[in-house]
């Protein structure tokens, strides 16, 4: 440590540029790897369910123009509910499938959505006004083994079981349930608080599950859907172990002419876990986008330290020549040289960061969360909820990138200089 520090002092000319191109790069790391980081966090909250098993189907009806359409068969809710229930008992017994249920516009990777506030557990008032949770309802339909199917788990990860519900009870999620009751248990109160003679009773909760990927913590609810202006729109299988999802889906292509009840039937099966990447598309590529930006700053910083240490590599080899000749190991002389560029780039790191800290102090420290929420935020702690653990991490992660460009881009002009000859490395002497 005592040789890096003299080569520094000896040498501030070529440390400075450096010093400078690390700083510059510190700074610029901050900027970008903060919301990359972030968002690759929010990205891979896990689901909370088995998407990886399941396959949509959609539910169509022919059009009365069609020719296929018999126009002997009635049109109301009845005969329809009737006709989707056939199918659902069609597709159970398809080969390969474990469990199937009904899907509805409200529901898991879903474009639509409806969303309510919730009074919170006075526990978590802040500034004494009453403090409420955003909610994300999810339909389903009674007793068609939709929690199985999606598979879905309760609080202790056990597979949950779906209580008897008459239509006007709620079934939510764990962090629902915490923003609700903070230090007891929820099932039993009413979700809502507004109307004490309406009920809405709490009677199960589940394992937290995201509304979407890309979406973030999201408090959850599950209600009954209403039929009689919400019907299915499609049909989710759950398939058994060991069975291929998309060999299962070529060959219900090929049988879909099959799957048909009065003038109904199933069109456009798809992996949930596609339509789970399609609702992400475009937050994917921004990603993607600001990652492509974290490499290239990475690689050009690699470059640059590697070049500088080329071209400083004639003025070093006397250096280490006159080291050799006292006895010094080729591992000591590359390692000193690789140390030496590790030490200037924790410096860089170090004023970098400082000066974007100031920076940040007078901007008002921005945050930028996957939810707005402060109640899940407290229930369900990440690193970025606070300015402590964001930094940290962060700084960290510019830190160890850092390091490990700086160690390697010297690394490879510090083994040319380690392994010139004695009496090279001394002639100009």
């Amino acid at each position: 440590m005592k040789q890096i520090f003299k080569s520094i002092i000896a040498h501030p000319g070529r440390a400075t540029g450096l010093l400078i191109e690390v700083i510059i790069v510190t700074i610029i790391g901050w900027i970008v790897i903060e919301p990359v980081a972030i968002k690759t966090t929010t990205a891979l909250i896990p689901a909370g369910y088995d998407y990886d098993r399941l396959i949509k189907v959609s539910l169509s009806r022919f059009s009365s123009r069609s020719e296929k359409y018999d126009s002997n068969i009635p049109t109301d809710n009845e005969q329809r509910d009737a006709a989707y229930d056939r199918l659902l008992r069609m597709l159970r017994q398809r080969n390969g499938v474990e469990n199937a249920t009904f899907d509805f516009s409200l529901g898991f990777e879903s474009s639509s959505s409806s969303m309510s506030g919730i009074k919170a557990d006075s526990v978590f008032k802040k500034d004494d006004e009453e403090c409420y949770v955003g909610v994300s309802f999810i339909e389903y339909k009674p007793n068609t083994e939709y929690f199985t199917t999606f598979g879905i788990k309760d609080i202790n990860g056990n597979p949950f079981s779906e209580p008897n519900n008459n239509g006007n009870s709620y079934i939510i999620g764990k962090s629902t349930a915490k923003s609700l009751c903070h230090n007891k248990s929820a099932i039993g109160t009413n979700l809502f608080t507004w109307d004490d003679e309406e009920k809405s009773t709490i009677i199960g909760v589940t394992e937290d599950t995201p509304y979407k990927k890309g979406s973030g913590r999201t408090a959850i609810v599950f209600r009954v859907a209403n039929q009689e202006w919400a019907s299915p729109e499609g049909i989710v299988m759950r398939l058994r172990k060991g069975v291929n999802p998309r060999s299962f889906v070529d060959k219900l292509i090929n049988d879909m002419p099959d799957y048909r009840s009065g003038n109904y039937y199933i069109t456009h099966p798809q992996l949930l876990s596609d339509i789970r990447e399609e609702s992400f598309s475009s937050q994917k590529r921004e990603l993607i986008q600001k990652w492509i930006i974290v490499i290239f700053f990475l690689v050009n910083m690699l470059l640059g330290i590697a070049g500088t240490f080329y071209v400083q590599c004639k003025t070093r080899i006397p250096d280490a020549g006159v080291m050799r000749a006292f006895g010094a190991r080729r591992s000591l002389i590359e390692w000193s040289i690789v140390g030496e560029a590790c030490l200037l780039a924790f410096i860089g790191w170090l004023i970098g960061s400082i000066i974007y800290i100031i920076y940040l102090k007078y901007q008002g420290f921005p945050m930028e969360f996957d939810t707005d929420s402060y109640i899940i935020r407290i229930i369900r702690p990440i690193w970025y909820d606070t300015k402590l653990g964001r930094y940290s991490v962060i700084g960290s992660i510019i830190l160890l990138l850092l390091l490990t460009t700086s160690a390697l881009g010297a690394w490879l002009p510090a083994r040319k200089v380690g392994r010139v000859p004695i009496v090279d490395s001394l002639r100009d002497e």
